[in-house]
């Protein structure tokens, strides 16, 4: 028997970039796992993929009746149309299922620091979880704070044993190269073609990168907080094996947050190529506060952003495909 008793994991919105890599741990830790899947399928040997809706409250409650846990990555994004149907009708689907049927022994949510405002809000302390939900604008961030009251609240009234782990933007693969250089593909936010000059333009694209040292008006470094696909899943893992945690949340992230301008010169170093300046003028920095999740979960979070850069290297250089998403790109 598995720690808390649970043997059977139920996904939903396994299809997307933490999906699939939770599966896998899910399995390799000894779970049964069964995915809703309901565009893209997980591609995990070994997971059983279950084509639904979480909208499909007939299907949830089968599902839910024969799980012990339940992980609810399924999400919106930046999709007005499924706002209200997958956020709030599939998350409370979800729950409502969990308070009737009384078969899971966890339930927890993938939320996102989104919800706290970071890069687009002033953040004077170090983000903790007791500080109010204040979303930057968006479908996105709208449906994390949605999504965090139906967890919070059915927890409240129905002892539903839920727990979040409201999770600082999630890196995977070659995903930060692609963000810290002006010829990747563009990942995120600025988007550096915005903030670059026509001289810069003219001189760094498609035939020659740069890394960027982002900087604020005054010339301070830019710093932001991410985290590594790998040490969310380690969350997850222990979220489902910690005792005692129900009805809680948990900021999950790097230890600290990253430097701009040390990453770009890291970087540049590393690939051979230049470091362009560019300045952001509304972004802010924040800092997650990951106390709570290293001491009462157990978290320790492995990737700093060298740590990061190495590996996203390591990966390019392999000529490993990339796992197929669920086509939003952040």
């Amino acid at each position: 028997m598995m720690p808390m008793g649970i043997d059977r994991v139920l996904v939903t919105g396994a299809s997307g970039k933490l999906g699939a890599p939770l599966c896998e741990a899910l399995l390799e830790a000894g779970y049964h796992v069964r995915a809703l899947c309901h565009r893209y399928a997980v591609g995990v040997t070994g997971v059983e993929e279950i084509r639904g809706d979480v909208a499909d409250a007939a299907v949830i409650d089968e599902l839910v009746a024969g799980s012990d846990a339940a992980i609810h990555l399924a999400t919106c994004k930046e999709d007005r149309d499924a706002l209200i149907r997958v956020s709030v009708q599939g998350t409370f689907n979800l729950l409502d299922a969990a308070m009737r049927r009384k078969t899971l022994r966890r339930v927890i949510l993938a939320s996102g620091d989104a919800v706290n405002g970071i890069y687009f809000h002033p953040q004077p302390v170090p983000i903790r979880e007791d500080l109010p939900l204040a979303a930057y604008p968006g479908y996105y961030p709208l449906s994390k704070v949605l999504e965090e009251t139906l967890f919070q609240q059915y927890y409240c009234q129905a002892q539903v044993p839920t727990v979040c782990l409201r999770i600082s933007w999630i890196h995977a693969e070659d995903d930060i190269l692609n963000h810290l250089t002006v010829a990747g593909e563009g990942f995120g936010i600025p988007v550096w073609q915005q903030l670059m000059d026509a001289q810069q333009r003219a001189v760094y694209g498609p035939e020659r990168d740069a890394a960027v040292a982002l900087r604020h008006p005054d010339g301070r470094p830019m710093l932001r907080h991410i985290v590594a696909v790998e040490d969310c899943v380690q969350a997850f893992l222990l979220a489902l094996q910690r005792e005692a945690i129900e009805g809680q949340t948990f900021l999950i992230a790097m230890t600290d947050p990253f430097d701009y301008v040390e990453a770009a010169h890291y970087l540049a170093q590393r690939l051979g190529i230049d470091v362009i300046e560019l300045v952001d003028p509304v972004g802010q920095d924040f800092c997650i506060d990951t106390t709570k999740a290293r001491y009462v979960l157990g978290y320790q979070p492995r990737f700093d952003i060298r740590r990061l850069i190495d590996h996203a290297l390591t990966f390019r250089q392999s000529g490993a495909s990339r796992r197929k998403r669920s086509g939003y790109i952040g």
